[in-house]
């Protein structure tokens, strides 16, 4: 997948997981409910732990594209993976200091 086109469907499923409501209690539910919305209604852990994993690589550097090759290969559905790095971002990465 080009650099481009993960862009833009990282941006198109941030759209759409900040669309889903935001009532939920932890940043793991919202994460949860998100892809539900979306169609992914895998295990809560399995999606939660995937997450926090891709969390872990951008804090050790990596970009999105990388990080969203490694899921492709554990989940092995592009989309899915997708998704789980734009709600991981959104919901469970820590938000980058400013200087």
């Amino acid at each position: 997948m080009t650099t481009r086109a993960l862009t833009a469907l990282l941006a198109a499923a941030a759209g759409l997981l900040m669309a889903a409501p935001h009532a939920a209690a932890s940043p793991e539910d919202d994460l949860c409910r998100s892809m539900a919305s979306v169609g992914f209604t895998g295990d809560c852990a399995t999606l939660t732990t995937l997450a926090r994993d891709a969390c872990a690589q951008f804090a050790r550097g990596a970009d999105s594209t990388a990080v969203a090759e490694k899921l492709d290969i554990a989940t092995k559905d592009e989309t899915l993976s997708n998704f789980i790095v734009a709600g991981a971002r959104l919901y469970l990465c820590p938000e980058p200091k400013l200087a």
